[in-house]
């Protein structure tokens, strides 16, 4: 997919933003970002999002967070945890939820996805967005871009590298991270 001409000043920090894409339903064209809890608080006026994505742990609470309609807002409760056994771990339906909200979203969204440090949970659902309409090498390349310093929870690549039936390739990915330069994978 070509990347888009630049985006008004207001849109550029929702890079990559990428030309209408005929693999999403409405056409949305990826334009999202991921970051901490307390970088989407206090910079919820400036990047204004129309559409949000909340992962936070059992037994914790959101902050003070954008205030959207509960359509536009989907929290997904579960840990930063690895280990699939774990009682607060990701599981499949979290994942599914997360596909079929990207799937409503139309074409002029704006996606902030969130997680408390912006590190782990978030950037390993976002890898698991971007691989939906890239193949896992472009999508691992766009995450870095969006969050360099992204360490991808590998439990939660995992289940999206399941979800989307990529046996293994985007969990290789995923391995490829935090890295202070991107580099092309190895063909």
């Amino acid at each position: 997919m070509a990347r888009a001409a630049q985006k008004p000043d207001e849109d550029v920090v929702f890079s990559p933003v990428l030309l209408p894409n005929p693999g999403h339903a409405n056409g949305w064209p990826l334009a999202l970002m991921v970051s901490s809890q307390t970088e989407a608080r206090h910079n919820r006026a400036t990047w204004a999002p129309t559409h949000l994505i909340s992962i936070r742990a059992p037994d914790t609470k959101l902050l003070s967070m954008i205030d959207l309609p509960d359509d536009r807002h989907l929290q997904l409760i579960f840990g930063d945890t690895m280990d699939p056994e774990e009682r607060d771990a990701a599981r499949p339906q979290a994942i599914a939820e997360a596909f079929a909200f990207i799937d409503g979203l139309p074409a002029d969204a704006r996606l902030l996805v969130h997680c408390l440090r912006g590190i782990g949970r978030s950037t390993a659902l976002t890898l698991g967005i971007l691989a939906r309409y890239m193949d896992p090498d472009s999508a691992a390349a766009a995450l870095h871009a969006l969050r360099p310093d992204a360490k991808p929870n590998r439990h939660v690549v995992g289940l999206c590298d399941a979800a989307l039936g990529l046996k293994g390739k985007l969990a290789k990915q995923a391995l490829r991270f935090p890295a202070k330069v991107w580099k092309p994978a190895k063909g």
